[in-house]
């Protein structure tokens, strides 16, 4: 598909996806959380928008929606559930079309992946499945060469990004938050300096993105003036890759990282699961 100009819309982690895909299309595309535009609905005026929602029943989304077909815009759906609300108020919707197990703990990692794919290809990003191996060998590599200490209990853990890797360390900390349950947080690295840098604690996880292999890159740079007083684990996509396989390669990181994680401290179950409360909680909240 050729690239479209338009709004990209959604929350948590489809909002992560959302602002991938606008840094992707060199921000032709732009990303919006649906409470921005419910707050501002002028946001919409005279473009094409993108609904990325999974489930398809975030309710702020669907409010968005009909927003937009009320003053006449077309709207489109990106979901894996068919006929989902969302998809009743869209004039055209996409179902990913991908194997997946409803009662499956690592069901919104899948549907992550799957999304972010479709995504790239709908802005017109060459897709190579055939290399999804490679990738993720690649990906191990960095995870098990870090050597990842967890030889304590940590207190928090950190995603920093720039560029390309920011919407990834915010996605990177959306997962920790569901799988430990600790605080965990995504920054942009050049924020990071500003203030969040002078809460940093011996116990936190520090864990650095970077867009590509670039020797004196901003990433490159703070890992090493970092690492002189706190332990930071820097992770890079293959050198000269495409945008497809630079984007899944973090991705994959950020997702055996967990699964280390959860191996080293011998959790086998997601908190979020877990926590039956806390979860119907958020199921009304957001639908």
């Amino acid at each position: 598909m050729s690239t479209r100009d338009g709004l990209v819309i959604g929350s948590g982690d489809s909002y992560t996806c959302a602002l991938l895909m606008e840094y992707l299309s060199d921000h032709r595309m732009l990303a919006y959380h649906p409470s921005v535009i419910l707050n501002c609905p002028r946001v919409l005026s005279n473009h094409e928008i993108f609904f990325i929602s999974a489930s398809g029943r975030t309710r702020s989304n669907i409010e968005v929606a009909k927003m937009a077909r009320k003053i006449g815009l077309k709207t489109t759906a990106i979901t894996a559930r068919a006929k989902s609300p969302l998809e009743e108020v869209c004039n055209e919707t996409f179902n990913l079309d991908y194997l997946h197990n409803p009662q499956s703990s690592d069901i919104s990692i899948l549907e992550y992946t799957a999304t972010v794919t479709f995504c790239m290809a709908l802005i017109g990003i060459d897709i190579n499945l055939n290399i999804l191996d490679k990738i993720m060998k690649y990906a191990r590599q960095q995870v098990d060469h870090s050597g990842i200490d967890l030889t304590t209990r940590f207190k928090s853990i950190l995603f920093l990004g720039d560029g390309l890797s920011y919407p990834l360390a915010n996605y990177g900390a959306l997962k920790m938050n569901e799988l430990f349950g600790l605080g965990s947080f995504g920054y942009l690295l050049d924020d990071y300096y500003h203030a969040p840098l002078f809460s940093l604690k011996e116990l936190d996880r520090v864990f650095i993105l970077d867009y590509g292999k670039v020797k004196n890159s901003m990433a490159v740079n703070f890992q090493k003036k970092l690492k002189k007083t706190h332990l930071a684990y820097y992770f890079q996509p293959p050198s000269e890759v495409s945008h497809f396989e630079n984007v899944l390669s973090s991705i994959f990181v950020i997702q055996i990282i967990g699964l280390t994680i959860a191996e080293k401290l011998k959790i086998d179950k997601p908190y979020y699961l877990a926590k039956k409360r806390l979860l119907k909680l958020s199921s009304r909240l957001i639908y």
